[in-house]
């Protein structure tokens, strides 16, 4: 049997008492423990998943990259977030929207709202990062990065 299989219905033994895998988070509690944006915070992290809340202030945002072994998708808790993607695609999103980008494409995450942004990102262990240059932000940096925040 699969270690990541079990035989019948066990009490939540694996939660922790402090992030990660806590059994029950309020993203307020989370952002009342970190300084002032921008952040991240590992959630979940287990063999199938890591689940990261991401803060950006207005302007910020993440380094372009893409993943070679997984999709990855997030969910929009605040503000307003514009995905720059491979091939000119642009995918605008805000509050309780949904966004999903498959693996082999570059994306470049920003703040184009005047508030906070809150984005729960969900990818697959162990997250490898291949940086990319982006001609429409200026940035240079290139090569793989494990991430682990």
């Amino acid at each position: 049997m699969s270690p990541l299989t079990v035989q019948g219905p066990i009490p939540p033994t694996a939660a922790n008492a402090t992030w990660p895998n806590v059994l029950h988070t309020r993203v307020a509690d989370v952002i009342a423990q970190m300084k002032p944006p921008p952040w991240s915070r590992r959630i979940i992290a287990d063999e199938r998943q890591l689940v990261t809340l991401i803060a950006s202030p207005p302007g910020g945002g993440n380094r372009p990259h893409w993943h070679s072994d997984f999709d990855e998708w997030w969910v929009v808790l605040a503000g307003t977030l514009q995905w720059e993607l491979t091939g000119g695609t642009t995918v605008r999103a805000n509050k309780d929207d949904i966004v999903w980008v498959p693996r082999g494409t570059v994306h470049h995450i920003k703040n184009v709202g005047t508030d906070l942004s809150l984005r729960l990102a969900v990818a697959m262990p162990p997250a490898m990062h291949y940086f990319h240059p982006c001609a429409q932000c200026g940035f240079d940096d290139d090569g793989p990065r494990q991430w682990t925040a």
